[in-house]
């Protein structure tokens, strides 16, 4: 017997494709490992806690030594996600001043 996923999983998994793709330059600027983009699920993870708190995690980044340029890579990513259409939650790995104008500007408290 096969498994089959279903379309809204094979569609979403597409859709998340094409976003990692559309900003690999960023991502690849902001210096965030791959792994914390393999999935939808993984990106919420590092965007809720500044790592990966529910995913296995074989790297040593850590948020805190990003320097002024990759964290600026990682506010436009973190804003292109949110603008895609993805649930807006407060996205802990920003600062409060982050938090504040993607809050105002995507709906949610910031």
């Amino acid at each position: 017997m096969t498994h089959r996923r279903s379309p809204h999983i094979v569609a979403a998994a597409r859709d998340w494709d094409r976003f990692v793709s559309a900003n690999a330059a960023i991502i690849a600027a902001s210096g965030i490992p791959n792994s914390y983009l393999a999935s939808v699920d993984h990106f919420d993870d590092f965007l809720m806690h500044g790592c990966l708190a529910y995913h296995p995690d074989e790297t040593d980044f850590q948020i805190e030594s990003m320097n002024t340029d990759q964290y600026a890579k990682l506010v436009l990513l973190v804003e292109s996600y949110f603008a895609a259409g993805y649930e807006w939650f407060t996205p802990v790995v920003l600062r409060p001043a982050e938090q504040h104008r993607l809050g105002s500007r995507f709906g949610g408290a910031g």
